[in-house]
């Protein structure tokens, strides 16, 4: 009986676990559409550092596009792409970076270089589930992942890898995660030679950066011109 009752209990606990787990994922994912939806002074400063070249933009910092701005960038470069299945990515980005504290701008923009937005050009596979070229090098395509939530969360924890000394916050996933040097790569800049061998890569996620932070404001700037004429109509 005491078996049987011991073995009760560790299962109750573990299940306490995952129902504060996935309570605690639903918060932060409420948070972030909150976050994510205010273009105040905050935003603005974000806004400058991403032109801004001369001042290395830091990893772990907040993003700026929301899930509808990240989908209307990647299909203005890549028509084909299905809506629902860019939307669900953008999500995952969103909310994995979030809970890690990671800049989900950054991690989508690096995503749209690996994968040169989704048509998956390169090494690897799109049913690897890997967006960002974990373990791929010149002919071999890296890592798999079980699915795209589990790929995008790799990412973002491999990004933590690079640029924090912090604990994770989730199950690690990243199966490349220990052979980092954790905090070698604090910037966007530093990814260069590092992530990948190119001296050029994250300037390369900095132009993709840039990119994306104009397009929502002309596209913030269209939406208001209606609004605006009205106004001076009345």
């Amino acid at each position: 009986m005491m078996i049987v009752r011991v073995g009760k209990e560790i299962t109750e606990m573990k299940t306490r676990r995952k129902l504060l787990k996935d309570l605690m994922i639903l918060l932060l994912s409420s948070v972030t559409a909150l976050l994510v939806s205010c273009r105040g002074p905050g935003c603005e400063r974000l806004r400058v550092s991403y032109f801004d070249v001369s001042r290395p933009l830091p990893v772990m910092s907040c993003g700026l596009a929301t899930e509808h701005d990240l989908v209307r960038f990647l299909l203005e470069t890549n028509p084909q792409a299905h809506v629902s299945e860019v939307s669900a990515i953008a999500q995952h980005y969103i909310e994995e970076s979030l809970i890690e504290g990671v800049n989900h701008d950054i991690a989508f923009c690096q995503m749209c270089v690996e994968t040169n937005f989704l048509r998956f050009t390169g090494d690897v596979d799109r049913r690897q589930n890997n967006f960002a070229g974990i373990g791929a090098t010149g002919g071999v395509p890296g890592d798999s992942f079980e699915s795209v939530q589990i790929g995008i969360r790799a990412q973002i924890q491999h990004l933590k890898a690079y640029a924090s000394r912090r604990r994770l916050r989730l199950r690690l996933v990243d199966p490349r995660f220990g052979k980092v040097r954790r905090g070698s790569a604090r910037h966007v800049e530093d990814l260069s030679g590092r992530w990948a061998t190119d001296p050029d890569y994250g300037a390369k996620i900095r132009e993709k950066l840039r990119s994306l932070t104009k397009w929502i404001y002309e596209a913030d700037d269209l939406a208001e011109e209606p609004h605006n004429k009205r106004n001076l109509a009345g």
